[in-house]
């Protein structure tokens, strides 16, 4: 039989095969034991090196490495001098790729997590620690993260279908749905990079952004704003919003609609049912950003 080694190390690199040879790769690997086995060697590794899930505790990560370690050593039975070449190829690869992800500094925590919330693929847990490049997806529930780093504390609101990444502890980027920021007034200033390239830069107070289907709203609930893009520059107050549209431009700064900041309202709306929800949430926000 035929290995695939080689396709093992290009997919570690990061190819992206195409859908057919895909479909052959992922065939091979489920009736060969000995390509399996090195792929999830290799895969092992990599994941360790992203951070891997955050429930793992410091003797399971070591276990994890040792069996990617001893998986990938070659079977003792005699082969071709090249395939005992692409074996540390696909091991060096990977090694290099751990190299340079590793060590990811811890920017937060999970504050709530609702069902389906994931961390960079896993699943995230109340209090589990966030690393710098994490990748948050919600599923059907609201979720809650702390940031905390140098520059202080802020706290984000994930509504449902949201993905965002957060690089650091001062600033994230929504690539989907929608995230409430809130910042203590008077902090360091924080942004959110919209999924069209504009940035949202505030140092104080509440303000949201939502990606819709050809434009990202951002409203302010208090304090204020700054939006900026490519070719202008807008500054939003409390009770104001504007968007930006596919290609970067800005709309008119206009009064915020009524559903724009829908997580702190309530008093009579139709939203009443969601606020009561929400405001458990938005409470426990408000004591981790006081340090309680």
């Amino acid at each position: 039989m035929r290995h695939v080694r080689g396709t093992i190390a290009a997919v570690a690199a990061g190819k992206v095969l195409p859908p057919g040879d895909d479909a052959v790769f992922r065939a091979h690997l489920r009736g060969c034991d000995e390509c399996r086995a090195h792929y999830d060697a290799t895969m092992g590794v990599l994941r360790l090196a992203r951070g891997g899930p955050t429930a793992f505790a410091p003797a399971e990560a070591e276990r994890l490495t040792a069996r990617a370690v001893a998986l990938a050593r070659p079977a003792p039975a005699p082969r071709p001098w090249w395939r005992w070449a692409v074996l540390p190829a696909a091991f060096v690869t990977a090694v290099a790729l751990a190299i340079l992800g590793w060590p990811r500094q811890p920017v937060g925590k999970v504050l709530v997590a609702g069902g389906g919330f994931t961390v960079d693929g896993a699943p995230g847990a109340k209090d589990a620690v966030l690393l710098a490049g994490a990748e948050l997806v919600t599923d059907e529930a609201d979720a809650a993260v702390l940031l905390e780093g140098p520059h202080g504390r802020r706290a984000l609101l994930l509504r449902p279908h949201t993905r965002l990444k957060v690089p650091s502890a001062d600033d994230a980027k929504l690539e989907a749905g929608r995230v409430r920021v809130q910042l203590k007034p008077g902090a360091e200033a924080f942004r959110v990079e919209t999924p069209e390239g504009a940035t949202v830069t505030s140092a104080g107070g509440v303000f949201v952004a939502e990606r819709r289907d050809d434009n990202t709203l951002v409203a302010v609930h208090t304090g204020e704003a700054r939006v900026d893009s490519a070719d202008a520059s807008v500054t939003l107050k409390a009770g104001q919003e504007t968007q930006v549209d596919l290609s970067g431009a800005l709309a008119p700064v206009r009064p915020a609609s009524a559903n724009a900041l829908v997580e702190d309202r309530g008093g009579g709306s139709v939203w009443d049912a969601i606020v009561r929800f929400l405001r458990g949430i938005i409470d426990a926000i408000g004591k981790a950003l006081g340090g309680d």
